[in-house]
């Protein structure tokens, strides 16, 4: 196993902090909880998610509008793409190799490889990001930007990532909500020079 640059390892805090709250969710209730909370965030779930706010912006278009939807759709595009190249070009291990089953305590299905960055929290930042750029209410967002930290969290209390992968996803989710809103004000000036016309 090739050695881990120091942006990666934390000079070992990486593993520290693992460890710390791999162990502190090690209980029967908090084990459940955090494999439900990462289980509902598979980046899978993509469809779900997006049919969810298409749903909430047809019923509710000032709480959530339309911006959110195409910074959803499009950054999920851009996750999907530096989350795929980063993992196959890094390949680190997960937990379980890299600090020894005896040292993890592992939930669900134990996974091995291709740990940087976390996809689930790349797209549960990505939900938030989009909320926040969007404009939407923060009925939604705020419940949003819990929901994306414990999914960060539940990603290393079930064993499967570092804190160093669940940071990455969310910088990359983040990353892509605000690529995609920035492509959606590139891709229509017609429309505000029209609003600006029909003012006058």
């Amino acid at each position: 196993m090739l050695p881990q640059p120091e942006w990666y390892t934390w000079y070992g805090w990486n593993d520290r902090i693992f460890l710390v709250v791999n162990h502190l969710s090690d209980t029967p209730t908090l084990s459940a909880a955090m494999e439900m909370v990462s289980w509902v965030a598979q980046p899978a779930y993509f469809p779900v998610w997006m049919a969810l706010l298409v749903v909430i912006f047809r019923l509710r278009p000032l709480t959530l509008p339309f911006a959110v939807v195409w910074d959803f759709a499009v950054g999920e595009l851009a996750v999907w793409l530096i989350v795929v190249a980063l993992k196959s070009g890094l390949a680190y291990p997960r937990p379980v190799i890299a600090l020894g089953s005896l040292s993890v305590h592992v939930v669900g299905r134990p996974e091995y490889w291709h740990s940087f960055p976390s996809g689930h929290a790349a797209m549960a930042f990505l939900l938030v990001g989009s909320l926040l750029l969007g404009k939407a209410s923060k009925i939604l967002w705020i419940p949003a930007a819990v929901y994306a930290v414990l999914v960060a969290w539940s990603r290393m209390a079930v064993g499967a990532h570092f804190p160093a992968d669940v940071l990455g996803g969310a910088l990359i989710g983040m990353f892509s909500a605000a690529l995609a809103a920035l492509l959606q004000r590139l891709t229509a000036p017609t429309g505000h020079s029209q609003d600006r016309e029909g003012q006058r």
